[in-house]
């Protein structure tokens, strides 16, 4: 596991904690294969039940401060539950310059700090107060995505799996059709959207910033019906939304 919790900034229901470390920009890179793309770990928690608190204690205040000086992470951000169909605590994403940009982090992670303490260490107490944990990775598609802003109230993750063979189509979907309708009719602040890498049979992430549920709830209603439903949807075998 590869993950931190700095800052903490209450929005409504939500909690969004941010960070970005190094000076490496999620969305400045080159369509050269010798970039490597982003890459963000997701992991969902389930606390013990009573120590939700301690736990981000722990993160705040001892895993910040090693996490923050990890050069390989480009940016860490972490989201408490506004509306899920399933448990969930915490949701903390870290992006890194592809899947060996955690590999180097990995290790500066064993590396004990001034304290003698390392992250690892630190992450077997944390076992000892939860429940389950959840790890995914997603590489992302800046094609198919826009520069995320911290503080616009929700953010919502919408997992997609796409039936056999499809996603090429899928994704010209998103690029000619789905999204600039989307942006045309202002249904979101912004969206992201990347490609599953490690996950339990989703294929897409999409990501929405919106301000609020009525928010989302007008996204769902301004996208029903529209004629390109029949060339995206339809390819969609599968969807997921976590509203954090």
């Amino acid at each position: 596991m590869s993950h931190s919790l700095p800052i903490f900034c209450r929005a409504g229901r939500s909690i969004l904690l941010a960070v970005t470390v190094g000076a490496s920009a999620l969305h400045a890179q080159s369509a050269t294969p010798s970039v490597q793309p982003e890459v963000r770990q997701l992991v969902t928690f389930l606390f013990q039940p009573g120590r939700s608190a301690d736990a981000i204690t722990i993160y705040e205040r001892q895993l910040k401060p090693i996490y923050t000086g990890i050069q390989p992470l480009l940016r860490f951000r972490a989201f408490r539950e506004a509306e899920s169909p399933e448990p969930l605590d915490l949701v903390v994403v870290s992006s890194y310059a592809g899947m060996a940009g955690m590999d180097l982090s990995n290790d500066a992670l064993r590396t004990p700090n001034a304290a003698g303490q390392s992250a690892f260490a630190l992450y077997g107490q944390l076992s000892a107060l939860t429940q389950t944990h959840h790890d995914q990775f997603v590489e992302m598609l800046p094609a198919l995505s826009d520069t995320a802003q911290s503080g616009t109230g929700l953010t919502v993750f919408e997992y997609i799996r796409v039936a056999a063979g499809k996603h090429a189509l899928y994704e010209r979907a998103l690029l000619s059709e789905v999204r600039p309708f989307e942006r045309t009719n202002r249904l979101y602040d912004w969206s992201e959207t990347g490609r599953m890498l490690v996950s339990d049979g989703w294929d897409y992430l999409r990501i929405f910033g919106v301000k609020s549920l009525g928010d989302w709830h007008r996204y769902r209603r301004g996208t029903r019906g529209q004629g390109f439903q029949f060339g995206a949807d339809t390819l969609v075998a599968g969807r997921k939304t976590i509203i954090l």
